[in-house]
């Protein structure tokens, strides 16, 4: 926690803001934080003794910079006047939790003479100073940023050219990605609707346009009104003619024209995250200041040895990987092929490094170019983590929803609003002790006079007595004072008694001296004569004892009968008697009182400890007297307390995103997609000790770069022998005619792929055991994609019924052309290229997956082209009579990446005579497809295209591929399987093709 006092040589004066009257008057009905009225705004400040706590905002798009001044209850934010002579106050709010929060990490004292109020900027004393530069000069040496590391500040050669090639691929990139939404028409409508047919000055964020002719802007895209720049929304659904748009901000209906036009708004948030990411590589203003090292001269630090041990058991390559990772200081490679546990190791490595850090200093950050695969970790990790899911809900599965922070905001809300009324309730009841208090003192004061009256009844009493009793009594002092007499008299008689035969035994003993022999034994003679003198009052004292005794008796019995037969000692015994149990009555009432004051005042502050029963009333009192001085000290607490509460109470129904930054302070692990780290304004300031980035080969290196600036350290997990990053058909045409080698590389390979080739083999991990598909399947994977070096750990049984083997080819090549060749030209592929179908091969990938499906088999259908899968999903959905299921069992490679199914039925989708293939030379793209089955493989093709390809590389595949089904695989002529279909499955037979025949060629 950083802290500075400022004291400031002259006054502070503030002017109000236009609106602020208008602010303080519409937040004032939600909170009674704020003060009643501007005025009391410096009364406020002039209050803080320690001073006010004040932090320094920087500029940005929506404010200037600025002064955020906190006072007990509300926050002002204070922008210099032009002249610097003083400060307009131009917003206030009440205090929330982040408020809190950000200056328990660092704040000003500021200490002014005092602070003034003024109500038009030209009473503004003459000579006054707002003192800006002295408070913006103390807030910078609080040291808010991280001191820099002790390297070159200047960017080298290599460096320089590296960042400057990735500005001009993110300005390209941008340019040509987005010019169809700049160039395109806008949207006309007719009519607006508020949504609940609500209308009013009441500004808010939804709205439905009708608009005129049959195009639409695209769901998810950003449109805004024509000729109004601040009214961006998304458009969030799409019915008919009818457009449903959300505002990022609230839009009063005024402001909207009865008819106008949309206008799409190309998103540049990934752009400029991009180009944050660049910038802060180019000022060294990383969290890890060697990242930059590291990416272009794939300069790192050694990694350290470490015996960590894993929750879960891994293998040695896992083992390794989970361990570099561990203590690596820059960046770490971990190269997976399919089913080598990639996401396993990803959930040990950040499991350990997240129970290991502290959660102050630093957090995980699971991030991946999808939300699949992000999910897909965050999942796997154990419920004693902390795991904040931060992203689109829509596009979060739906296991991972409760990790959601508006999910856990939300729950954490309405579990504090269930606390909070709980505990007004108890507070509700704790006010009970005010009055028992106030109740234990008057009781304790009638039992102080009931004390004075119990005193006075005693005494009056003894009196009585000594009055009735007086004679005997004397006579009894007397006879008692005698006795005394004679008992001290025994004593000293005692004393000298011993004293004299003392000196009898010593005169005695020298009797015999010759000289003074004689002298001794007088002395002995006239010792032992005093001796028996003594022994005989002795005995005489103790002979009067006993008469003295009886003599005594006597007269007390004489007093007791007197006193006995007096009325008048009665009647003050009978009172006494009286006085003594009022007194108790009175001393139970109070601690009945205190009682109910503890139990009261328990329920919320339970130090106060429930009173003791003592038997005398005096030292009881005394008790009760301290104990009550502790009630009346809590109360105030007790009420400070429930006002506390009630603000609480107050604040969280007013709005719960303030909880956000407290569940983001103790997140142990925090996921989102590689933009959406950056660009969701709850994780900025936050620091991640350690970025795991998944799927790390689909991710280009501008992507990966916004996740890795925010990292001290990174580890970079995937394949780069699966798909590579997705790159715009135009994009790379451009790239392409540029030449530019620096260029091509950032375009064509991953940032998995460019630090594979770069970084030292000691930061770079290969796991090699796959557990997923079976051998027949992985293991011509691994001779054709991964130099003969995956291997499995997996023990199948094969139990298909329509194939021999769990790698199986269904060719089409014996069927006549004009049945089984491809279509062309009426789908267009995304990037504008026109897309393939195969109407044969739809049918027979439909007809397989229906007699999995009917078996209960775990299945999916993937094939290369968007047209294709059209194709396959209307032929799919009357066979299984549910297309929503058909819908989202039937894809595309790129929608499959990092699944699995136990049966993958992938067609090739390409049949013509000049072995045309189009984009399936993309070789990578069959590595995806093919290693998604767990049990069972069927590939649809026509092998006579495939061994005929136009491209070289997926020649050798497609021959490689025959030569391994013929030894360890089942290649299986097209009407072979039709008719095993046709026999297994009758009621999906030619009745359900016949139905389809019609599109046939």
């Amino acid at each position: 926690m950083s802290i500075a006092t400022v004291v400031l040589r002259a006054p502070l004066v503030l002017v109000p803001g236009i609106n602020l009257d208008e602010q303080l008057r519409a937040k004032s009905g939600s909170s009674a934080a704020l003060p009643p009225d501007v005025a009391q705004i410096a009364h406020d400040l002039n209050q803080l003794d320690g001073g006010a706590a004040v932090s320094v905002s920087p500029g940005n798009g929506k404010y200037k910079p600025s002064l955020l001044v906190h006072t007990r209850t509300y926050r002002l934010r204070l922008e210099a006047t032009n002249r610097g002579t003083g400060y307009f106050v131009k917003h206030i709010d009440p205090l929330r939790l982040a408020d809190h929060a950000r200056l328990a990490r660092s704040c000003l004292l500021v200490r002014p003479p005092a602070w003034h109020m003024v109500f038009e900027l030209k009473a503004v004393p003459q000579g006054s100073d707002a003192q800006w530069q002295d408070l913006e000069d103390a807030w910078d040496g609080l040291g808010e940023t991280e001191p820099r590391q002790p390297e070159a500040t200047t960017v080298e050669e290599a460096q320089s050219d590296f960042l400057a090639t990735l500005d001009r691929l993110i300005d390209s990139t941008e340019e040509i990605t987005t010019r169809d939404e700049r160039e395109a028409a806008p949207f006309l409508y007719q009519r607006v609707t508020a949504t609940g047919g609500r209308r009013g000055n009441t500004p808010q964020s939804v709205y439905e346009f009708q608009l005129i002719g049959p195009e639409l802007p695209p769901t998810g895209n950003f449109v805004r009104i024509q000729g109004d720049t601040e009214t961006r929304g998304k458009v969030s659904r799409t019915a008919g003619s009818y457009v449903t748009v959300r505002f990022d901000q609230p839009v009063s209906w005024d402001r909207l024209p009865a008819r106008g036009a949309l206008e799409l708004i190309p998103s540049t948030v990934v752009f400029n995250k991009q180009r944050q990411a660049v910038a802060s590589l180019r000022a060294r203003d990383t969290k890890n200041p060697g990242l930059l090292a590291a990416l272009v001269e794939h300069r790192v630090r050694p990694i350290l040895a470490t015996t960590a041990r894993p929750h879960e058991k891994l293998d040695p390559e896992q083992l390794d990987a989970f361990r570099k990772a561990l203590t690596t200081e820059d960046l770490l490679v971990v190269l997976g092929p399919p089913g080598t546990g990639k996401t396993r190791t990803i959930t040990e490595i950040a499991h350990t490094t997240a129970l290991a850090t502290d959660s102050c200093s630093g957090r995980v950050l699971v991030t991946s170019h999808t939300n699949r695969a992000v999910d897909n970790v965050l999942a796997r990790l154990p419920r004693d983590l902390v795991v904040i899911r931060v992203g689109d809900e829509s596009k979060v599965h739906a296991d991972v929803k409760p990790l959601l922070l508006e999910e856990q905001s939300e729950n954490l809300s309405e579990g504090i609003r269930h606390t909070l009324a709980q505990r007004m309730q108890a507070y509700r009841e704790a006010e009970a002790a005010a009055p028992w208090t106030t109740e234990l003192a008057a009781r304790l004061h009638q039992a102080d006079e009931l004390a004075q009256q119990d005193k006075a009844a005693a005494i009056r009493l003894q009196d009585a007595i000594y009055a009735a009793g007086a004679a005997a009594l004397e006579r009894l002092a007397a006879l008692q004072h005698e006795e005394s007499e004679r008992g001290s008299a025994q004593a000293s008689l005692a004393e000298r008694a011993s004293h004299l035969q003392a000196m009898v035994r010593s005169e005695q003993q020298r009797s015999d001296a010759w000289l003074t022999g004689r002298l001794h034994r007088s002395r002995a003679r006239r010792a032992e004569e005093e001796l028996t003198a003594v022994r005989h009052e002795v005995q005489r004292l103790d002979a009067l004892g006993p008469e003295l005794q009886r003599q005594a008796a006597a007269a007390r019995a004489e007093a007791d009968l007197a006193v006995r037969d007096d009325p008048t000692v009665s009647s003050a015994r009978d009172a006494r008697l009286a006085a003594g149990e009022r007194l108790g009555e009175g001393m139970h009432s109070a601690y009945e009182a205190a009682d109910m004051a503890v139990r009261a005042l328990g329920t919320v502050m339970p130090d106060v400890p429930a009173p003791t029963r003592l038997r005398d009333p005096a030292d009881a009192a005394a008790a009760l007297r301290t104990l009550h001085r502790q009630l009346e000290a809590s109360l105030p607490l007790l009420f400070q307390r429930h006002e506390l509460s009630k603000e609480w109470q107050a604040a969280i129904g007013r709005d719960t995103s303030q909880l956000v930054p407290e569940l983001i302070r103790y997140a142990q692990v925090v996921g989102a997609t590689c933009i959406g780290a950056a660009s969701r304004s709850e994780l900025s300031g936050v620091d991640f000790d350690l970025g795991i980035v998944d799927e790390a080969g689909q991710i280009g290196v501008p992507d990966a770069l916004v996740p890795l600036s925010r990292v001290r350290r990174g580890v970079l997990v995937g394949d780069d022998r699966q798909l590579p990053p997705f790159l715009d058909t135009t994009v790379a045409e451009w790239a392409e005619g540029t030449g530019d080698p620096a260029l091509l590389r950032l375009t064509t390979q991953s940032a998995l792929e460019q630090l594979r080739a770069g970084l030292p083999a000691s930061h770079v991990v290969q796991l090699t055991r796959q557990r997923r598909m079976p051998a027949e399947i992985a293991d011509f994977i691994s001779a054709t994609f991964y130099r003969g070096e995956l291997l499995t750990e997996k023990e199948h049984r094969h139990i298909d019924p329509l194939f021999s083997s769990p790698m199986a080819f269904v060719d089409t090549a014996m069927l006549p052309e004009h049945m089984r060749r491809e279509s062309g030209g009426r789908r267009t592929e995304r990037g504008g290229r026109k897309g393939s179908f195969n109407p044969c091969e739809a049918r027979l990938l439909a007809r397989l997956a229906a007699f999995y499906h009917r078996r209960g088999s775990e299945w999916v259908v993937i094939v290369p082209y968007l047209a294709q899968r059209l194709e396959v999903v209307r032929h799919l959905a009357p066979l299984i009579g549910d297309s929503q299921l058909a819908d989202a069992s039937v894809g595309s490679v790129d929608s499959y990446q990092g699944g699995e199914r136990e049966v993958v039925l992938y067609g090739f989708t390409r049949s013509n005579r000049e072995g045309r293939i189009g984009f399936l030379k993309e070789l990578r793209r069959a590595n995806v497809a093919f290693t998604r089955a767990k049990s069972q493989l069927v590939l649809t093709g026509d092998l006579s295209t495939l061994l005929r390809a136009d491209d070289p590389g997926f020649r050798a595949l497609a021959e490689d591929l025959h030569k391994h089904l013929r030894v360890r695989g089942d290649l299986v002529d097209y009407r072979e399987v039709m008719a095993a279909l046709d026999e297994a499955v009758p009621d999906l037979g030619h009745d359900a093709d016949a139905a389809s025949e019609g599109d046939r060629p």
